[in-house]
């Protein structure tokens, strides 16, 4: 394994062109948006890429992590800007290398008003909040 390879808590080792996609504070639909703009703007060849994980507190049971794994390789043209509808904003953490998160920051922000809420970088990735809200373009 390279150290541009990284291996999830399943063990399966993913590349550094790879961006962990971590949704909360939203629910399915609004989820489920948000993943589907990814994947038209990155199509995967492999199988599903998307988790959920209940949150582990018991007053937060009914919060959800939502997951998805986006390979920067398989980027499409960037977007040309079609709004998505969320019915509520959605908080996102991004994780990976610097250039693919860049890219799977400029697709959010292709579809959606992204407000940014901070970068921590690394060694070898770079972690981005971003906070989702409906596009006002249109």
């Amino acid at each position: 394994m390279s150290v541009h390879d990284r291996a999830d808590h399943g063990g399966h080792v993913e590349s550094a062109d790879h961006v962990s996609v971590h949704l909360t504070a939203c629910g399915h639909e609004d989820a489920g948006a948000v993943f589907r703009s990814l994947e038209a703007a990155f199509p995967e060849l492999e199988e599903e890429s998307r988790s959920e994980v209940t949150a582990a507190s018991a007053d937060m049971a009914d919060r959800m992590v939502w997951c998805m794994v986006v390979d920067a390789r398989t980027r499409t043209v960037p977007s040309k800007g079609v709004p998505v509808a969320l019915s509520a904003p959605v908080s996102v953490d991004l994780f990976g290398a610097a250039d693919p998160v860049r890219q799977v920051r400029q697709e959010l922000a292709a579809a959606f008003d992204v407000e940014d809420q901070g970068t921590v970088p690394g060694e070898h990735e770079l972690e981005v909040r971003l906070k989702l809200r409906p596009s006002s373009a249109g």
